[in-house]
This record gives C-alpha cells, structure tokens and sequence, in this order.
C-alpha cells in the first residue's frame, strides 16, 4: 500500500501549470492545495485555472484562503467563497494562519473560529488549518494552557528543511495538538516545479496510506502499477535516507 501519497501546493507563483504533466508525474501527485484568495480584496488570479484543471484530470483538490486577523471576517470569507463558487472540492477548505498583524492572540483565535464556523456551515465539512508549530505556539498558545479548540480541527502543518530535500516527517506539532489531528505535512518549500513555469514548488505528504485518504474523502484512488525507472528508484532511496545525506 501507497504510504505518504504525495501532494503539491501551488498559487499565482508557480505561472501556468501544465496539470497533464502533473498528472503523469513519476510519483502520483494524489492531492493538490490552491490559494483561492487572501483576505477580502484578492482573489489568485491563477484559482480558477488551477481549479478546474486538477479536477480535469483527478487530482483531490482543497482550496486555501489566507486569513488577514485583522480584517472583517465576514468579509474574507464573502470573497472565499465567491472565488470558490459551487465547487467546493475534495477536501475540506483550508485557512491559512500565519500572520499576526499585531493582533493578540484571543483576536486570532476569534478570528480563526468565526471564519472556520462560516466554513462549516456554507462547505457542509469542517475547516482544515495550515500553519507550523512555532506560529501557533507564539500567537496562539502564546505560553499559556493550548486551547481544547485547536484538537476540533485537521491540521496542514508546514515543518521543512532549508534544502529542497523534503523532511522525512513527522512535522513539528504545536503544544496541545494530538497526533492524530495532522493530516498534511508540507515538507519542502524548494521542490523542483512539475508541470509549472515557477523555479520551485512546495511539496506535501498524506501523513497515512492511501487507503486513508481514499477514505478521507471518499474519492476511489487507483494504486499506481507503473514500474519506476532505475532513476525514480534512486531518488527514492536518496530521499528515504537523510542519513547518509552528509557522508
């Protein structure tokens, strides 16, 4: 069984993307996060592409929307969902958390659970959060007791090396947070561009097998059957051992 499927994110940075070569990608691209929009005012002006190319050709999909915790929440999500229209993907919906804006943190956290409980109610699922570790321990934890909210969510933790080498896992957790609840580990911000004019791309790893994603979100995943070639099987056992990186 498939174990980590592998998934990209991408936003206006990574050009015009060739989804079919995404799609015949070596190592299946399982699952794929796309900026829809960041807070009230901008909508990525690749989302619509994007979106409906990764559907074409059956890759799950999850649009993300970075949260400005300043703005009206309200409004930031009028504009989500407008950009997202009636499509509302495979995967829940994401907010992107991580920018403070010199906001305390009960105004974050405010503004993370009024924007996910408009989420909930318009999607029909519950949110998804992306942020890393030392984010959420500093503006939301914030050296205090972690608020038993942060366990309702499935998280999207971003926890990388600074090499394009993707970090074997498991993803730095913020206090409080069960295991359990992270689901994507974004595991390099340097990865080489698939299918896209940009000079990079950010990788992600399902953190179960393939059977639990198919689960997950109920979309029947076919097993990939293809042989890898001799160089696609060394490039996974170079990356399957960091170890012997330095040697």
């Amino acid at each position: 069984m498939e174990t980590r499927p592998f998934g990209i994110d991408v936003s206006r940075w990574q050009g015009k993307i060739n989804w079919d070569i995404v799609a015949n990608n070596p190592e299946p691209v399982r699952f794929v996060g796309i900026r829809a929009t960041i807070s009230w005012g901008y909508t990525d002006g690749w989302f619509s592409f994007n979106w409906t190319e990764a559907k074409r050709v059956g890759i799950i999909r999850t649009a993300y929307h970075v949260l400005y915790p300043g703005s009206d929440t309200q409004r930031q999500m009028d504009n989500f969902f407008r950009s997202i229209g009636e499509d509302y993907g495979e995967l829940p919906l994401v907010l992107d958390v991580e920018l403070d804006h010199n906001k305390s943190p009960d105004h974050i956290q405010a503004a993370i659970l009024r924007c996910a409980a408009i989420i909930q109610s318009r999607s029909g699922k519950p949110a998804m959060i992306y942020s890393r570790a030392s984010w959420v321990d500093q503006f939301i934890t914030a050296n205090r007791t972690p608020p038993g909210w942060l366990n309702d969510f499935d998280w999207w933790m971003a926890n990388y090396l600074r090499t394009p080498r993707e970090h074997p896992g498991p993803p730095a957790r913020p206090k409080g947070l069960i295991p359990e609840k992270v689901l994507i580990h974004q595991t390099t911000n340097q990865g080489k561009p698939i299918g896209a004019q940009s000079n990079n791309m950010d990788y992600n790893r399902w953190m179960f097998d393939l059977s639990h994603l198919q689960k997950y979100t109920g979309v029947n995943i076919e097993p990939n059957t293809q042989e890898p070639s001799i160089e696609d099987k060394i490039k996974l056992l170079w990356d399957a051992h960091p170890e012997l990186h330095n040697k």
